[in-house]
């Protein structure tokens, strides 16, 4: 099967502070079509000075381990967490963020870490992501060791994850993977933290478009048994009205954005913010 091998060079300093009007006029859920005309893109591509196009990928897929057959046995069961009423922040004054995921996240954690530090919020480290990570191959990367080992270095007030495209192609047991992505919310817990879970957006690759949605119920199902996780919609916040995929969409003053890169996969910084957006709406109620 395949998991996406993203460029490595494209690193961001910094990104400049998001205007308010601009925040409080996106939502999680709701998009409008203005600006989808042939012209609206041009303007978009004359007018995206954020925008930092993807190079060194073609945006396909290299071979995994071919699956004999065997099940693999199940992760070793944790103690289930107490649940208790999840209270959202007034603010992110004060409040330590960790946030990280496979290649899909990289620029939403960028944004989200800028915004953070303007709100008084305290990033506990730099932006990063896994490349080609996800839940389903722990032999190429374990997801569940290396949370384990972050939360109890940073010990995060917030706690953000974005991942799933790498397993989308490949599971061959929703009812395993639905355990792991439990196993993996359960790891982030600790009383008093807030985890948010980021869906997969939607995809510009055919094969990934018709396997995402089916990985999003799995995070959304497992979000909503969990008291202290949100879950964000990040498949809507990329699609149009009518739920296809959006390359491009109007920011809150009609400008084009372009969110996506060539490969329809990846994101632009345009496209990260609008995801960090997304977060901040679903954490404060609105961005």
């Amino acid at each position: 099967m395949s998991v996406i091998a993203p460029p490595r060079s494209i690193r961001i300093a910094s990104l400049a502070a998001i205007g308010m009007a601009a925040l409080a006029a996106i939502t999680v859920s709701v998009i409008t079509d203005r600006g989808r005309s042939p012209a609206g893109f041009a303007a978009a591509a004359s007018n995206q000075l954020a925008y930092q196009p993807l190079t060194g990928t073609t945006g396909l897929l290299i071979p995994s381990l071919a699956f004999d057959g065997t099940p693999e046995p199940p992760p070793a069961p944790l103690p289930t967490p107490t649940p208790v009423p999840r209270q959202l922040p007034a603010s992110a004054e004060g409040l330590r963020l960790w946030s990280d995921g496979d290649s899909t996240s990289y620029f939403m954690t960028t944004a989200l870490f800028a915004e953070w530090s303007n709100r008084g919020g305290v990033p506990v480290r730099q932006a990063d992501y896994r490349i080609s990570s996800g839940l389903w191959r722990p032999d190429f990367f374990d997801w569940p060791a290396f949370i384990q080992s972050e939360m109890a270095l940073y010990d995060p007030d917030v706690a953000v994850l974005m991942l799933g495209a790498n397993d989308a192609n490949q599971i061959t047991s929703y009812a395993e993977y639905a355990a792991r992505v439990g196993r993996t919310m359960d790891l982030l817990y600790r009383e008093g933290r807030i985890v948010v879970w980021v869906g997969q957006p939607n995809m510009g690759r055919s094969d990934l478009a018709a396997s995402i949605p089916a990985v999003n119920r799995v995070f959304q199902e497992q979000a909503a048994a969990r008291p202290w996780v949100i879950y964000v919609d990040s498949w809507t916040l990329t699609s149009w009205s009518d739920g296809t995929f959006a390359a491009a969409l109007p920011d809150a003053s009609g400008l084009d954005q372009v969110l996506r890169g060539s490969d329809g996969v990846h994101f632009t910084t345009a496209g990260g913010r609008r995801l960090a957006l997304g977060v901040l709406a679903a954490l404060f109620g609105s961005p």
